[in-house]
């Protein structure tokens, strides 16, 4: 937050009856609400001049004026908090200050409902395609896989719209803030290439090794700074790439399975190895851009190579097990393999692995902080919902692999509805979950702005001190008591 906002929100804070009036600003400063930036600057130069306290010596008035005019060209000049303000009025700026208050900005607070209410969309498509596939495969109706995969095309149709609605609106892949960390490296340019001309000569005469490592860390700098402008140029192209991969790959498998073609599993399930492709393409851009930072941030003469390895793996073990997980099932539909499906869905246990370790070793790495009994008490809080969360996620996922598994050994030892409870407890879940989140943010912000307005209102101080009527005096007693 700003310096402005600082002191905006202080005078907010300081009125005593603050409103949910949406036009007062404006009329302090004398314009309409659709005036532009340029005509706001122009009416608050003028009223600034006007009603400033030093050529209005002797006015009281004058200096609250010019508070309330600073106050309305503050919140109307940034465009994130007049669109708050033409919201909620001045309890929604007060309130945009506080945790949370990035909600109450009406861009984003519509972004976030309308990707909810699309979620709990996808959620019931996938029940009903799940349900359908499971009776289709089950036995219970003869229809064409063509029609079971109808509701999952509708949802492909709902992603589709979500991102033509996304790239129209320009807030889910560019961000109109510039980041703190752009931020910092333009600083440290500015260190670097910033010197002035008279003390370039004495650096260089003083140390020139240290002008060498300069040199070398501005390169990587601007390496690093290229890799994160592909990175981004690749994000903002995948999420179309993807979707149109995914339909391609349901259209294969429609084919397969409704005997159209006589592909082989590794054939129908090549759009989805182009999409890993293309997912590999991205994490090793990330990749260069996180060794290149490593490298730029190290000491001189600090190794790097085993935290440059860390990263890699960090960054691409979930790609590794999807990958060897496709090729696995692929190669035990076309009887390449004869293993077992429990050993082809072992890829899938490692994750399971890999977080028990950590969860393992978290404790002790939390007694190894120091700290207070409190930091103690929340670091064994946070120990145990990690635990638990683990729990629940592990027990789902893996009583659906299992399920899976022994259906794919024996066809006839379970129904698939059977195997799909998992998927559908996750999907009601997610259903409801994100529609009580769109109904929250469509309808609860404007009601807790209202209740946070009556609050207000009721804890400012009245401007007159009325006297309740059983404490009042009388005037004929009062003059009665005058004359004795």
């Amino acid at each position: 937050m700003t310096q402005g906002d600082d002191a905006s929100e202080r005078t907010l804070n300081n009125e005593s009856r603050v409103s949910t009036d949406t036009v007062g600003l404006y009329t302090a400063l004398g314009v309409d609400r659709d005036a532009t930036p340029d005509e706001l600057k122009r009416a608050y130069r003028r009223l600034a001049l006007q009603y400033h306290p030093d050529r209005n010596l002797g006015r009281s008035h004058s200096s609250s004026d010019f508070v309330r005019i600073q106050l309305a060209y503050d919140v109307l000049s940034d465009a994130r908090r007049r669109r708050i303000y033409n919201r909620y009025g001045e309890i929604g700026v007060q309130m945009a200050g506080r945790m949370g208050g990035d909600l109450l900005d009406p861009l984003v607070s519509s972004v976030l409902s309308t990707l909810a209410l699309a979620s709990a969309c996808i959620a019931v498509l996938l029940i009903v395609f799940f349900a359908l596939l499971a009776r289709r495969v089950d036995g219970s109706v003869e229809w064409p896989f063509v029609v079971v995969f109808a509701p999952l095309w509708a949802a492909d149709l709902v992603v589709g719209g979500v991102l033509v609605w996304a790239r129209i609106k320009g807030t889910l892949f560019e961000s109109s803030e510039p980041s703190d960390s752009d931020d910092e490296d333009e600083d440290d340019e500015a260190g670097v290439d910033g010197c002035a001309t008279d003390a370039t000569p004495l650096l260089s005469g003083q140390s020139a090794p240290r002008q060498r490592r300069a040199s070398r860390r501005r390169r990587l700098r601007n390496a690093r700074k290229c890799a994160e402008a592909q990175v981004a140029k690749v994000a903002t192209a995948a999420p179309a790439m993807y979707l149109l991969l995914v339909v391609a790959f349901q259209v294969a498998l429609v084919l397969r399975l409704d005997n159209h073609v006589t592909w082989p599993a590794l054939l129908v399930a090549t759009p989805w190895l182009v999409l890993e492709a293309i997912h590999f393409v991205q994490l090793t851009l990330q990749l260069t851009a996180g060794a290149l930072y490593i490298r730029e941030q190290a000491a001189h003469g600090e190794r790097t190579f085993k935290r440059i390895l860390v990263l890699a793996g960090n960054t691409f073990w979930w790609l590794a097990i999807r990958v060897s997980l496709v090729f696995l099932v692929t190669a035990k539909f076309d009887e390449r393999i004869v293993w077992s499906w429990p050993f082809v869905f072992a890829p899938t246990y490692l994750p399971c692995v890999w977080w028990a370790i950590a969860l393992c070793l978290l404790p002790q790495q939390l007694r190894s902080m120091n700290g207070d009994s409190e930091m103690r008490q929340n670091a064994a809080m946070i120990v145990r919902t990690c635990i638990f969360a683990f729990s629940v996620v592990a027990s789902i996922v893996y009583s659906f692999v299992a399920l899976l598994a022994w259906r794919l050994s024996q066809p006839w030892a379970v129904r698939l509805a059977l195997v799909f409870i998992p998927v559908f407890v996750v999907l009601v879940l997610a259903c409801c979950c994100c529609s009580c989140f769109s109904l929250c943010m469509a309808c609860g912000i404007d009601a807790t702005v209202e209740i946070m307005a009556e609050r207000e209102h009721q804890a400012a101080p009245s401007s007159t001190n009325v006297v309740p009527p059983a404490r009042r005096i009388d005037r004929s007693y009062a003059s009665l008591e005058s004359t004795n």
